[in-house]
């Protein structure tokens, strides 16, 4: 099963020179946020397959006027030919706005993903905007990960994990787009990433 991560940059690869025979393989898009809603809708109208989405921090724009065509898992799990899939978006921040969250609302938003995990009986891929913690941290607090997606990795074991927010720069591990943490491996899909999801890891470029 062949999936397009997408998340953050609009890639002109696909946008400005979209070639069919390149995405018609795919069977799963998923996005990491911080996308314009008509480019997922975009995505969605010409590749034949699913998109699902999270919340990145700029995309408060969803609430009024999300993607067509697309379906949002931001605290849910939904189950696509025999995967299940499920995300939480948003990033770090103190404020009161739309899709940002301290470190306890996030661990109370894990807690009850997690309640979901345990109903569908496991979760092949989590899908978040920001990174877990350690794993693509940027230098203020507003760019750190969340200690929660470590505890969902450890205790569930997805194959695979998503991300975007940061973009593969700054110190030595941010700028590692694949990274393997116990039996999950970690994607910062900034760009695009294709991945193959019976094999280890797939790689597509980053644009």
């Amino acid at each position: 099963m062949k999936i397009l991560a997408v998340s953050d940059i609009e890639s002109r690869f696909i946008w400005d020179y979209f070639d069919p025979d390149i995405f018609k393989s795919m069977d799963i898009i998923i996005s990491c946020g911080d996308l314009k809603a008509s480019y997922l809708s975009f995505l969605v109208t010409m590749i034949p397959a699913p998109l699902f989405y999270v919340h990145g921090n700029h995309d408060s724009s969803f609430i009024t006027d999300p993607p067509d065509g697309c379906t949002c898992i931001d605290g849910k799990i939904v189950e696509y030919k025999g995967l299940k899939i499920g995300g939480l978006g948003g990033c770090r921040g103190t404020k009161e706005r739309a899709y940002q969250y301290t470190d306890s609302q996030m661990w109370k938003r894990s807690k009850k993903f997690e309640t979901d995990i345990k109903k569908k009986k496991g979760l092949d891929i989590l899908v978040t905007h920001a990174p877990p913690l350690g794993f693509g941290d940027g230098d203020d607090e507003f760019h750190r990960g969340f200690e929660a997606f470590l505890y969902i990795n450890e205790m569930y074991e997805p194959k695979y994990h998503f991300f975007g927010h940061r973009h593969l720069s700054g110190s030595p591990v941010n700028n590692q787009a694949v990274i393997q943490y116990g039996e999950t491996t970690l994607i910062n899909a900034t760009g695009y990433r294709i991945v193959e999801f019976d094999k280890p890891v797939g790689l597509g470029a980053a644009k």
